[in-house]
């Protein structure tokens, strides 16, 4: 590490790096002497899955004083959006999507979750936090919950319920959780949604039975996560 070199200026260097990949900016560069894993600055970089992910290799000064490595995921266009994570309320009921997992290799049943389009570079700001337009859901719910649910859906609310890391051991992605108020035609909705097992891909299910499913069918980090805040929430609200 060039001594001569200030902590602002490591921190200017290293960000400028990954804005060059349109990656989020490090806050703060960490600092060892207050037992912080301190970043020195950018090892390598791999590309490999870009359009998902971006692994950046730090160079870092340890908490016990040595040098080391440590390798954070970002990502992918992460300077717009770390993708929204929705807790969807049609009529009263939670609306489920059922997805096929590759890494897990099986059918899991989940909250919607993606990456919306960039709007623009507004912001903002709330009691929650500080949201980036590129946040907002509305664009990832279409495409998850598909047009039999979506159809002559009209919007009520979105509350954001907060940022939450993703793996704070790993990752610098902190996902944007929201709840989602829809109303739509009773009749016409469940008609769209008959099927067989096989080809429905969107449910609606009772707060009840939510509750009773969290840690079995709901065993997805970012559902189990976005259902424990929504239910927070509306407990909390008096009409409930």
């Amino acid at each position: 590490m060039d001594s001569n070199i200030s902590r602002q200026e490591r921190l200017a260097d290293i960000n400028e790096e990954l804005a060059r990949r349109h990656l989020k900016p490090l806050r703060k560069l960490g600092d060892a002497s207050k037992g912080e894993i301190e970043a020195v600055g950018i090892k390598e970089i791999y590309d490999h899955s870009a359009r998902f992910f971006t692994d950046v290799k730090f160079a870092v000064i340890l908490a016990n004083g040595k040098p080391g490595e440590f390798t954070l995921r970002f990502n992918a266009n992460g300077e717009v959006s770390d993708g929204a994570v929705i807790v969807t309320l049609i009529n009263g009921q939670f609306a489920i999507v059922k997805q096929w997992r590759l890494p897990l290799g099986q059918w899991t049943y989940e909250v919607p979750r993606g990456f919306g389009e960039k709007l623009d570079k507004a912001q903002i700001q709330g009691a929650l936090g500080t949201l980036k337009l590129g946040d907002l859901p509305l664009g990832t719910l279409a495409r998850e919950l598909g047009e039999e649910v979506m159809k002559d859906a009209e919007l009520d609310s979105i509350t954001h319920l907060g940022n939450i890391a993703e793996n704070s051991g790993t990752s610098a992605i902190t996902p944007s959780y929201f709840l989602v108020q829809l109303r739509a035609d009773a009749e016409k909705l469940s008609a769209r949604l008959q099927g067989s097992e096989a080809e429905i891909k969107a449910y609606l299910w009772s707060a009840e039975r939510v509750r009773d499913e969290l840690g079995g069918k709901l065993c997805d980090n970012h559902t189990v996560t976005a259902l424990a805040l929504a239910l927070r929430h509306i407990d909390r609200l008096s009409r409930i």
